[in-house]
Formats: C-alpha cells, structure tokens, sequence
C-alpha cells in the first residue's frame, strides 16, 4: 500500500488553482529543486513536488531503480491530484519518469497531463550511447558523476558524504540507464523539450526525436550549458513554461 502524503508537496500559489504543474527532479535531485518556482508560475497554478524515496524529507526511505515499479507507485498514488487539469515538468531523470507516468495514465483510461514538459533527456527511440554508469567502483562512479555537473562541492569532496548518498544516487542511474522507453504509446498532449548545446548526453538533436512521441504540437528550446544549463536559464525556461501553462484553457 502506497502512503500518498508521501509522494507529494503542494506550493498553493495566491489564487484558486486552475490547474497543477508536477515537477520530477533529476537523478540524485529532490523535490526542493523547484521550490523557486513558486515565484515565477501563475498564482493559480498549483506546484506539486514530487518527493522521491531515498531523497531529502524520505532520505533513508527503500529506493526504487527500476522505472515499472517508480511509475506504480506514483501511479497509485496521484489520482487524488489529478481532479484539475494538470501538466508535468521532468528534468533528466525526472523526464523518464513523467513521460512513463504520462503514458501510464492515459493507458488505463484516465486523463493524461495536458502539456509536457521534458528537460535533459533524449527522446524514447534513441538508446543510451555512453557505457551505464550505475556499476561502475565507487571512484570511476563519482568521477563520471561530476561531468554532469549539479553535485556541490561539499558532496563529491568529501568521503562521508559520498558514501551516504552513493546508493541513491547509483540507484537513479540505474533506473534511468535501464529504462526503456521506445514503445511507450503516443501521446497526445503539446510536449515542450529543452536542452543545453554543451551537454553531451543529450546532445540537441537527441531531442528532435520527441516530436514522434506526440501527436500534438511540439517545441525546443536550446540553450547555452551542459546537462544543467537550467540553472543560468531558469528564468527563461520558466517564463516559457509559464506562458504554456496559461495557453491551458
């Protein structure tokens, strides 16, 4: 049985919420990613965190590493929160999982997201080109890790500190090196993808191929920066989103 209060942190903006935006972080992210948001999305649109096992306020909590079971359990649990017309941002990591769950959603009859918004990740019909990370010894792991940049300083220079958020973290990467997505069904909600033009994996064009995950409008941003571009963009990326959202009637 899945504890729903669990999985989810609701920012309410000033006014009633018209609708919801789901936000699923990034491989050893948590939810408070996106607690800036707030800020700069329409105050009637409701932000709804979505807080990972293993991570932050669930730190200690079984991780999951596989993408079936991540997606079950938040399936199970965000029916409640899907009464309002609602829309989900993934980053990386969190791209895999939205996009599963979007798909999830729409397979078992219910309503699916009215828009997508996909960050970091290459598109379901492209495999992963680089050897998996998940495996690798602890230093080799770590040294690959930093690449990507997004891990502080105090976390990768510090031995204590990398063993306690090792497992969680190889754990991400295993769900995110193992899952597969290129028969997921078609979606047809608009699906906005964004990307840095120094980032590696994805490079730009592995996001061209989202456009065949939907039959409905799709859109690409690229911007200057690696995997975590976002953070010199948020404004930009979140003004965009923000226009998205109210283009939802």
């Amino acid at each position: 049985m899945v504890d729903k209060n669990k999985w989810f942190l609701q920012l309410p903006g000033k006014l009633p919420p018209r609708m919801r935006l789901f936000c699923f972080p990034f491989a050893g992210g948590g939810a408070s990613f996106y607690r800036p948001w707030r800020d700069k999305l329409p105050e009637d649109v409701e932000i709804v965190l979505v807080c990972l096992p293993g991570r932050e306020q669930r730190f200690g909590e079984q991780v999951i590493d596989t993408i079936d079971v991540m997606v079950e359990h938040i399936f199970e649990a965000i029916s409640p929160l899907t009464d309002l017309p609602y829309a989900f941002f993934g980053y990386s990591m969190g791209a895999i999982i939205s996009h599963h769950l979007a798909c999830e959603i729409v397979v078992n009859g219910g309503v699916g997201p009215s828009l997508l918004f996909l960050s970091a990740r290459r598109s379901p019909d492209l495999e992963l080109t680089r050897a998996p990370l998940n495996g690798l010894p602890s230093d080799s792991f770590w040294k690959e890790v930093v690449k990507y940049g997004g891990t502080p300083k105090e976390i990768y220079e510090n031995q204590e500190y990398r063993q306690l958020f090792e497992a969680p973290l190889r754990a991400d990467f295993k769900l995110s090196e193992t899952a597969v997505s290129k028969d997921l069904p078609r979606l047809s909600c608009p699906i906005t993808v964004f990307g840095g033009d120094t980032d590696t994996s994805p490079v730009p064009k592995d996001l061209d191929g989202w456009a065949n995950a939907t039959s409905g409008a799709f859109a690409k941003h690229v911007y200057h920066g690696g995997h975590f571009f976002i953070t010199d963009h948020l404004d930009a990326v979140t003004a965009i989103v923000s226009d998205r959202l109210e283009s939802v009637a």
